[in-house]
C-alpha cells in the first residue's frame, strides 16, 4: 500500500498568452490504505489534482509523493489506476478483453487474472459482454476492473457515478467500498456531492475555487464496513454539515473578497 503527500502544490496554466493559476499551494496527505474525498465547486482544480498525482501533469511549484517517490516512478511501475467519469471502453472488445488491455499495453503478466477482477467487480458471466450490452453501471465496473487489473497501489477516481441516477449510485458506493477494502489500495475520490463523500471517505478534503485551495478537512468516523442504514444517523448528518459549513462558508469569504474569488 502507498500513502500520497502534497507539499505547496501549485499549478498554473498558459491561456491565450496569460497565465491562469487552478491550484495554489496544496498541502494533502493521504495515508496508505485510507479512502480520500475531494470535494468543491466546478473549476476549483479537483480533476487537475488527480491529473497531477497520476504525472498527466507536472506542478508549476511544490512536490507530490506517491509511496516516498514522485508520481513519474509510480505511473512507470504501474502503481496508479485511474477511473475516470465516462467509463471509456472500448466498444469492440468484450467485458474480459477491455479489462486485460492495460496488461497488453504494459506486457506484463498480474498476479490476477481478468477474470478474477471481473468477479472482484460482480460481472461474473458477462465476460464475453460488449459495452452496448451493458448498463451504466457494469460499465463502470468494468472500468474499476480495468484500473485495478495491474493492481495499482494507488487508485484515483474522478467522478465515477457522476453520470447514474441516484439509486444505482448509492448501490455502486457500496460496491466500491468492497472493492477498495478487498484490493487494499490507496484511494482518492473526485466528487460533487456531499452525502457520497461523507459516506466513502475516512477524510474529506474540501476545495476552494478561483484559484483551487484547501479550504478544510473532515475527518470522518464513521465505522466500517458501511451500510446505506448509516446515512440516516445523526452523526453521518452531522458530519454532512460540517462539510456543508467548509463549502459555503468558504463561498461568502470569496464572495466578500474579489481578489480572492478571480485569483
Amino acid at each position: 500500500m502507498t500513502g500520497i503527500d502534497i507539499r505547496g502544490v501549485t499549478k498554473r496554466f498558459d491561456l491565450d498568452g496569460r497565465s491562469l493559476t487552478a491550484l495554489d499551494s496544496i498541502d494533502l496527505s493521504v495515508p496508505e490504505g485510507s479512502f480520500a474525498a475531494l470535494i468543491g465547486p466546478s473549476g476549483c482544480g479537483k480533476s487537475t489534482l488527480l491529473r497531477l498525482i497520476a504525472d498527466v501533469f507536472a506542478p508549476s511549484e511544490g512536490a507530490i509523493a506517491v509511496g516516498g517517490r514522485p508520481p513519474k516512478a509510480a505511473r512507470l511501475n504501474h502503481e496508479i489506476g485511474f477511473v475516470f467519469q465516462a467509463a471509456t471502453l472500448l466498444p469492440w472488445r468484450t467485458v474480459r478483453e477491455n479489462v486485460a488491455l492495460p496488461i497488453e499495453i504494459a506486457g506484463v503478466t498480474p498476479r490476477r487474472s481478468p477474470e478474477a477482477l471481473i468477479r472482484l467487480v460482480g460481472l461474473q458471466g458477462f465476460e464475453d459482454a460488449k459495452p452496448a450490452q451493458l448498463s451504466g453501471g457494469m460499465q463502470q465496473r468494468v472500468a474499476i476492473a480495468r484500473a485495478l487489473v495491474l493492481e495499482p497501489k494507488v487508485l484515483l477516481m474522478d467522478e465515477p457515478f457522476g453520470a447514474l441516477d441516484e439509486i444505482t449510485r448509492q448501490r455502486m458506493n457500496v460496491e466500491l467500498l468492497r472493492i477498495w477494502r478487498e484490493s487494499g489500495t490507496t484511494a482518492i475520490l473526485v466528487t460533487h456531492t456531499i452525502s457520497e463523500a461523507v459516506f466513502m471517505a475516512d477524510r474529506v478534503h474540501v476545495l476552494s475555487a478561483n484559484p483551487g485551495r484547501v479550504a478544510g478537512v473532515v475527518d470522518v468516523d464513521l465505522p466500517r464496513p458501511r451500510s446505506i442504514d448509516l446515512m440516516k444517523s445523526p452523526r453521518f448528518n452531522a458530519l454532512e454539515n460540517s462539510v456543508r459549513q467548509v463549502l459555503f462558508d468558504d463561498d461568502t469569504e470569496a464572495e466578500s473578497t474579489p481578489e480572492r474569488a478571480h485569483g
